[in-house]
């Protein structure tokens, strides 16, 4: 399959926001920059062995946007690049695109395409990310891209009567994989809303979604099938509160690749602190390289872990395929006052940046409160969430025996498979607490607390939380808009 690079992608996504601007007359261009150092506690995410980083950060941010006429379009485009002080290696560019236009066919019919790019460090995160839920990631891996776009028809069939048909594509590259799947996804889907009455709106939907994972070291490949009916209801208490809620049935079925040979690495060993190890045979429980123990054990250090070798997987239970019904949905409220603005909600959903090749549901339950009062430059903020990624369905898991090879490392000689049932996944509990000041019309400083704590779960290895804190303080640049 034919791939291009991350940030290939998205400076291709930049070029052609910008040739659609120059398409048009631009109403707006904004141009800013950003600087930001941050504190973070456990810069390898490690429950046994933290390991501190300071770093730097700099970049511009560009927006354009038009808001009149039936074209209507806004792409906005942020990249900084990360400096370390104490870990090296680690720099590195990150960037973000997202792109919305517009197109009005005539006064009922409007055409809608959303398009998000991230190429961005999975060892940070904002009130942005866990809002959009987009922190849902192994912290374990260090970095990766991901991609959506959608195209959406919206049509008024009558005065309250709307029709919506939408279809997208989805995917998800981790670099330097260890092993996380790849994946990319299809979806279609359909929402019918009517309105009842001033306040009250309600309606029906379904969606269909395909998702490939790869194969990846020692995770077999596979495909998920999503069906999801649901109902809608969205009720607007006054003029700034509204709730909404959603929710219904849906089928989910996993179909596991039929391989016979699975590709792994010759010693047991993995990158920890940013020191690449192998795993003393010693600490090898049982012989078995999910038993090895590089933590508490007598790790070797080591410049890789031996050449590439293929297992044959012809003993041991499979799961092949398996199909579960479940139910996705939510609820939220949102308000907003003339200091105050309020976001709390519950969502479940399909999880589609899971990097386990396995269909997996996602529940996030979210608050986010700002306190802006109007006739002060000062603001203050606090967000909080907790999210869990949770494996639906049974799972084929490959283990190795090991034995002693060079200097007495962990060496593989043959795998096998076992089955272990839906529920591996892993717990995040995030906080965000901070204050911001606009200095000036264009000067604004910011400064956060940041916490995060996560509980892996995973049937083979018992493994405690991992806690990170962030410090950070970040100086914020915007010139005036420039009016075309």
């Amino acid at each position: 399959m034919f791939r291009v690079s991350g940030i290939g992608k998205c400076w291709l996504f930049v070029l052609l926001g910008l040739l659609i601007a120059s398409s048009a007359k631009t109403d707006e261009l904004q141009i800013g920059a950003t600087a930001q150092y941050v504190y973070n506690s456990n810069f390898f995410s490690s429950a046994a062995n933290e390991n501190e980083a300071n770093s730097f950060q700099i970049g511009p941010n560009i927006g354009i946007s038009d808001g009149d006429g039936r074209f209507r379009y806004d792409v906005f485009f942020a990249g900084s690049y990360q400096a370390f002080v104490d870990q090296g290696g680690a720099d590195a560019w990150e960037s973000q695109l997202r792109a919305r236009a517009t197109y009005d066919i005539d006064r009922r019919t409007t055409i809608r395409v959303t398009e998000r790019f991230r190429d961005v460090s999975n060892l940070r995160f904002s009130r942005a990310d866990i809002t959009l839920a987009v922190n849902s990631l192994d912290p374990r891996q260090d970095r990766y891209f991901r991609n959506d776009v959608e195209a959406e028809v919206i049509r008024e069939l009558t005065r309250n009567l709307t029709l919506s048909v939408r279809a997208g594509h989805l995917w998800t590259d981790f670099k330097d994989n260890i092993d996380r799947n790849d994946s990319q996804g299809y979806n279609v889907g359909s929402e019918l809303n009517y309105r009842v009455a001033t306040a009250h709106t309600l309606g029906v939907g379904v969606t269909y979604t395909y998702q490939d994972f790869d194969e990846a070291e020692s995770r077999i490949g596979s495909t998920a099938d999503y069906l999801n009916t649901y109902a809608v209801w969205t009720w607007q208490i006054a003029d700034r509160i509204q709730f909404s809620m959603n929710g219904g049935p849906a089928w989910v079925r996993s179909d596991e690749d039929s391989t016979n040979v699975i590709s792994q690495s010759q010693f047991v060993g993995a990158r920890l602190d940013g020191d690449l190890l192998r795993a003393d045979f010693a600490s090898c429980f049982n012989a078995l390289a999910s038993n090895c123990d590089l933590v508490n054990g007598n790790p070797i250090p080591a410049n890789d872990l031996g050449g590439r070798q293929n297992f044959a997987l012809t003993t041991g239970e499979r799961v092949g395929h398996e199909s579960v019904l479940t139910f996705f949905g939510g609820a939220s409220i949102q308000a907003s006052f003339a200091e105050w603005n309020l976001l709390a909600s519950y969502s479940r959903r399909q999880n589609s940046t899971t990097g386990a090749a396995l269909a997996s549901s996602f529940d996030q339950v979210l608050l986010n409160l700002e306190y802006a009062p109007p006739k002060y430059r000062w603001s203050t903020f606090v967000a909080a969430s907790w999210d869990r990624r949770s494996t639906l369905t049974d799972a084929t898991l490959i283990d190795f025996n090991v034995a002693a090879g060079t200097d007495n490392a962990a060496e593989r000689t043959t795998a096998f498979t076992s089955v272990t049932g839906s529920g591996i996944g892993r717990d995040n509990y995030t906080a965000i607490v901070g204050v911001r000041n606009a200095v000036t019309r264009q000067w604004s400083g910011t400064l956060e607390f940041r916490y995060r704590r996560t509980e892996l779960d995973d049937p083979r290895t018992s493994r405690p939380g991992i806690d990170t804190y962030f410090l950070l303080f970040t100086i914020d640049y915007d010139y005036d808009p420039i009016q075309f």
